[in-house]
């Protein structure tokens, strides 16, 4: 093996324990968050229930603050793993069932990040308009640029974009408020196909019998 693929390989290995320490780092910070709150959580107490030193934990993020933002990060590129998945499947039944479906699976590992957020947002409006609202609105855009998209090939008839979405989005968030609040889980994973067909037949068909 030549130098040069022996340190490639050792590159390789060290970023992957690199981003191994600090998704370790995050999982610690959103629950702490998530049990004291984003402001009485200390950079100390991250760092001891990570199991690193403060020093080490300030090689990944610059402060308290740049956690919360990479949570918020984390966050995001797993929601949008789904809405680019979606896009690549035809607009049938089962494609949109599979999208819901994977949405509550992605949601319930991210749970402690999204309490995380919406407990700190409650009391800073900072943090409610950047990461909160934010993450809304862009959920809510790409679910209006996908029903446009649909109805422009002609698999969904004309309606309103901006108001499916927002009903899409209303009936996804109530399945995860008593996850959200501590006071329930979300639907085991057997169940949770049943849920997304129900969900799904209502969107496309509506509840009124044909």
């Amino acid at each position: 093996m030549t130098s040069k693929k022996i340190r490639r390989r050792f590159e390789e290995r060290r970023q992957r324990r690199a981003k191994r320490r600090r998704n370790e780092i995050l999982t610690a910070a959103a629950q702490i968050f998530a049990e004291k709150g984003y402001a009485a959580t200390t950079i100390r107490e991250i760092a001891d229930a990570a199991d690193v030193s403060e020093g080490t934990l300030y090689n990944y993020f610059k402060s308290k603050r740049d956690i919360l933002s990479a949570i918020f990060n984390h966050s995001a590129q797993l929601m949008e793993q789904v809405f680019l998945a979606g896009e690549e499947e035809p607009a049938d039944r089962e494609a949109i069932i599979e999208m819901f479906e994977k949405g509550l699976s992605i949601s319930e590992t991210q749970i402690p990040f999204t309490r995380t957020l919406i407990l700190e947002a409650w009391t800073n409006d900072e943090t409610l308009q950047e990461f909160v609202m934010g993450q809304l609105e862009y959920i809510h855009h790409r679910l209006t640029s996908y029903v446009t998209d649909r109805i422009e090939r002609g698999d969904f008839r004309p309606v309103d974009p901006d108001l499916v979405a927002q009903i899409a989005l209303g009936m996804f968030v109530a399945l995860l408020l008593p996850a959200l609040r501590g006071v329930g889980t979300l639907p085991p994973p057997e169940q949770r196909r049943d849920i997304a067909e129900v969900v799904v037949d209502i969107l496309l068909e509506g509840i009124r019998a044909h």
